[in-house]
């Protein structure tokens, strides 16, 4: 049993999909690397959570203290999810974070609380049983490798809006210096990229980070203080009431329908890469699990988590694929979500170097979903408008104007309105049209 542990924890180089990989899920890792790793997955998770989390807050209440207690739970949910996921759902290398889904169905509602977080409840509690009973287990059949290839890429181009708010956003000096800062934060990456070795590149999220906060405060002059906080509070308050309103439950199972296409396409995005073998097993489990954990958030009275897509793009730069240093990751997130001041931390990092950041990681992300598109057999034509049409129309969608998404039937609002979701359905008609050849 030493013996087989030793060898694990040796990089093994392992090629999938082009992309060389460092460690296997399933290697463990040196105490060190682990170590690192896990904040490399904490560097990507926490900022979402404090940005989305905001968000949904702010929109209920704008008392500081109920915006930390919203915080906190959201935080704990989030390292349920991850601690669950890696030890017991689909066991993949899935960082988790809030639902955005979720946060266009809480932003357009127009109940109270108590109802908007009944009915997460409710739809998260269905979720878990229809998937424990092995139903999106048989969706998994759908995703062909244009299938596949189109939902990896989809994620970086309907990330768009996203980052453009990110890098626009706040008051340090003009829009355009904070533009050109990171133009030339996402070059110095991606040199970083090229002359760091593998086992140093693993840092380079984290140590990105870091940095990008450290010159961004030089440059704008940003003392990055951190505002008083209790180091321990509890959050075991605020419980949801439960409050039944049929209307906000039907809009929130829509929400939910696009919630789970997403969990599907974040599942099946990182085969390329890994190539877990028992993928019904997963599916059914990591469905389960979300289902489960979104219950729990509801039951709480806050946003439920989902697994990011954008981890592919995370392990095709770092060279980890190993599921193991997400295990402290969570257990980090878990013990940090009863302090208010380890979590004010996080709100230091400025948005703009969250988005150059994240352009530095989604552009793994493409050359991911580039690899899965072209490996194993010849790209048609046909292969390109199959995937082509679906990226275009899921990042209009991610472009339209709010005003305009607000006309929108309210109970197609939650998908019509979401450039990923829009993207998914396209790409599984147009696959399914251009299945075979025409005679």
């Amino acid at each position: 049993m030493q013996q087989k542990l030793s060898k694990s924890t040796k990089p093994v180089h392992e090629r999938h999909s082009g992309i060389e990989l460092r460690y296997g899920l399933d290697d463990r890792l040196p105490a060190r690397e682990t170590a690192l790793y896990a904040m490399q997955w904490l560097a990507m998770s926490l900022p979402f959570i404090v940005i989305v989390g905001a968000i949904a807050a702010t929109h209920h209440s704008n008392d500081s203290g109920l915006r930390t207690l919203y915080l906190q739970k959201t935080t704990f949910a989030t390292g349920l999810m991850l601690f669950g996921q890696a030890l017991l759902g689909h066991r993949l290398t899935l960082v988790s974070g809030p639902a955005t889904v979720l946060l266009l169905g809480i932003l357009e509602s127009r109940t109270g609380p108590d109802a908007i977080y009944t009915a997460i409840a409710v739809c998260g509690t269905l979720l878990a049983i229809v998937s424990a009973a092995g139903l999106f287990s048989a969706l998994r059949t759908i995703f062909t490798s244009r299938v596949t290839a189109t939902v990896v890429l989809l994620i970086a181009f309907t990330m768009t809006p996203m980052i453009v708010e990110l890098l626009t956003v706040g008051d340090a000096g003009t829009c355009s210096v904070r533009l050109a800062f990171a133009s030339g934060f996402v070059l110095a990456l991606f040199l970083a990229h090229r002359l760091l070795p593998p086992a140093v590149r693993a840092l380079l999220i984290v140590a990105g980070m870091a940095a990008g906060t450290a010159l961004f405060s030089v440059i704008f002059g940003i003392n990055g203080t951190v505002a008083n906080q209790e180091t321990i509070a509890s959050f075991f308050s605020g419980i949801t009431t439960p409050v039944f309103d049929i209307g906000t439950i039907l809009s929130f199972f829509f929400c939910f329908i696009a919630l789970s296409l997403n969990e599907i396409g974040s599942i099946q995005a990182i085969t390329p890469l890994l190539r877990p073998d028992g993928m019904d097993g997963r599916v059914r489990r990591g469905m389960t699990l979300t289902g489960a954990v979104n219950a729990v958030a509801g039951l709480l009275g806050v946003i439920g988590p989902i697994d990011y897509s954008l981890s592919p793009g995370v392990i095709a730069a770092s060279g980890c694929g190993s599921r193991f240093p997400l295990i402290p990751a969570a257990i980090i997130l878990l013990l940090a979500s009863f302090s208010p001041a380890v979590l004010s931390l996080a709100g230091i990092i400025p948005p703009a170097v969250v988005g150059s950041v994240l352009i530095y990681t989604l552009s793994g992300q493409i050359s991911s979903g580039l690899t899965a598109a072209f490996n194993g057999k010849a790209f048609t034509f046909e292969d390109g408008m199959v995937i082509g049409l679906p990226l275009l129309a899921g990042t209009v969608t991610t472009q339209l104007p709010a005003a305009l998404v607000d006309t929108f039937p309210a109970i197609l609002r939650p998908m019509a309105g979401n450039g990923f979701v829009v993207g998914v359905i396209a790409v599984l008609i147009l696959d399914r049209i251009f299945h075979r050849p025409v005679r």
